[in-house]
């Protein structure tokens, strides 16, 4: 059995960009992450005091738990987290969407069609992961949860995909936790918040985007899968929606 837990970010009015993004691994290398993780928390760096969770929002900012850590300190603290995904061999999956885009062309028959687009981000992480567990571990089943802040929004649609999809059976079960609680959720938080900062970064400059140098291990693994959806995108599949299906 396969478990992937994942994390939304950009979610508030006014953010450019709106993602999900999440990890995936077997049972084996969620208890070798649990325990390397669980470890830094408990003694984050020498001389602080343990962390009831690891948060990367708040430290880049220095707030909450980490203000009394100096740049430098949140710096390497995050390095370290980091290093416990890559060096634990998990598999990295996001989605983003371009959110002003999303808000202006998804209107009307293709607002019905879409869906809101945290489902739509939902649907695209879901099936990435039916993907990855389909090429890589083909016959597993995966359990998947995602932040309980996200779950009065898409519960009811998490629930219709695995009804309505039984052609990705890699999908066994979809459930919503709390990340304070639930260890492998902050590793979902660190992936969704480096996407959402990146997928900012990405639609000002496609071509040179400035990337987090913590962002830039995971962007180029060959087990770290990445959408981004942008305003041309959106347009495509909006015209999609008009068309309707194919005439046969």
């Amino acid at each position: 059995m396969l478990g992937a837990f994942f994390d939304d970010s950009g979610t508030h009015a006014g953010s450019p960009v709106m993602t999900i993004g999440g990890v995936l691994g077997t049972e084996a290398q969620w208890d070798v992450f649990a325990a390397a993780w669980a470890a830094l928390l408990e003694e984050p760096l020498p001389g602080k005091r343990p962390l009831k969770q690891f948060h990367l929002s708040p430290c880049r900012a220095g707030r909450d738990e980490f203000e009394n850590y100096t740049l430098a300190e949140r710096d390497h603290l995050t390095y370290l987290f980091r290093r416990v995904i890559l060096d634990t061999g998990l598999v990295t999956v996001a989605a983003a969407v371009d959110n002003a885009a999303w808000d202006e062309l998804v209107t009307g028959d293709a607002a019905e069609e879409l869906g809101h687009p945290l489902e739509f981000l939902l649907y695209q992480c879901l099936n990435s992961v039916s993907d990855i567990v389909r090429w890589r571990k083909p016959g597993e089943k995966t359990w998947v949860f995602f932040d309980e802040g996200i779950r009065d929004r898409v519960e009811m649609f998490a629930y219709a995909y695995l009804q309505n999809n039984k052609d990705r059976p890699e999908i066994a079960s979809v459930g919503f936790a709390p990340v304070s609680k639930v260890i492998a959720l902050q590793a979902g938080d660190m992936i969704a918040t480096e996407t959402s900062q990146f997928g900012q970064q990405w639609l000002l400059d496609r071509e040179n985007p400035v990337t987090n140098p913590h962002f830039e291990s995971f962007r180029w693994r060959d087990i770290s899968a990445g959408l981004i959806f942008d305003r041309d995108a959106i347009a495509e599949m909006v015209e999609r929606v008009k068309a309707g299906p194919p005439s046969v």
